[in-house]
């Protein structure tokens, strides 16, 4: 598959079925109930979405959110909550994630 049809799919499918997973189940922020700041874990999302594409394990995944949960959130540690939505996350990629 081509580069533009992989940001295609990022574009019209990936990112906003990502943005729902993270709401829903990451949130460090509590943007749940805001319809207004729905994408306020876009650009977080987007590196999220690179290191996808670039084979990044689970352990790697859940260290980017507990980063960004920590210093560019400023709440307090989870580990637990940063794994489960990496392990959700590459589980997600792996199965609707264009190939080729």
């Amino acid at each position: 598959m081509a580069w533009l049809d992989r940001r295609r799919w990022w574009a019209r499918e990936g990112l906003p079925a990502l943005r729902i997973l993270a709401i829903e189940h990451w949130d460090p922020e509590g943007v749940y109930d805001d319809p207004l700041h729905a994408d306020a874990y876009d650009p977080y999302l987007e590196r999220l979405g690179r290191m996808l594409r670039r084979g990044k394990s689970v352990d790697e995944l859940a260290a980017y959110l507990s980063e960004v949960r920590t210093r560019a959130f400023r709440r307090y540690p989870n580990e637990e909550s940063d794994r489960a939505f990496a392990e959700r996350v590459a589980a997600w990629y792996s199965l609707e994630a264009p190939t080729g």
